[in-house]
């Protein structure tokens, strides 16, 4: 589905884009910008990840659609990003588990669905490493946390993450 829907589509111009998930929850767009040292290349394909992170996306797909082989687009995704392109897409995953866990109401089970992971056991894994503790927990903290240590609480989370990641 993946393919068939941007095989066709040439890499998107060097200037700010929104991806169809960026969106504020009242209904308004956040700006994604793509830095414009980056490879074009890399930026179609960082593009493709944020707007279809929920899908499962195989390397082999996303090397074809920018002319690559897996090899190369991995080895470089990684030196033009300082991560791998699996890694970039579940930092991606877990971020909008993040909010949704800060934001709704849906079950645990329904936000690993959601953001794209197979399984909920590899969600509440990959949650725990990134972010320091299970999803269930950052929950029930962040509900009982007034509205400034909310605000520390995701910043701190966004922190580990990025430490994590490097």
């Amino acid at each position: 589905m993946l393919q068939s829907s941007l095989t066709t589509e040439s890499p998107p111009p060097k200037t700010s884009i929104v991806p169809p998930s960026a969106v504020r929850a009242n209904g308004e767009p956040t700006k994604v910008s793509v830095p414009r040292s980056l490879d074009r290349r890399i930026q179609f394909v960082v593009t493709l990840l944020e707007s279809n992170s929920r899908q499962q996306i195989g390397i082999e797909g996303l090397a074809r659609l920018v002319n690559l082989s897996p090899g190369r687009l991995a080895h470089l995704f990684k030196s033009e990003m300082g991560l791998s392109l699996q890694r970039y897409l579940t930092q991606v995953r877990l971020a909008r588990a993040r909010t949704q866990l800060e934001t709704s109401f849906l079950s645990i089970k329904e936000i690993a669905a959601s953001v794209g992971f197979s399984s909920v056991a590899r969600f509440v894994g990959c949650f725990k490493n990134f972010v320091g503790t299970t999803p269930s927990h950052y929950r029930k903290v962040f509900r009982n946390a007034s509205t400034a240590q909310r605000s520390r609480l995701s910043k701190i989370s966004k922190d580990i993450a990025e430490s994590k990641i490097k």
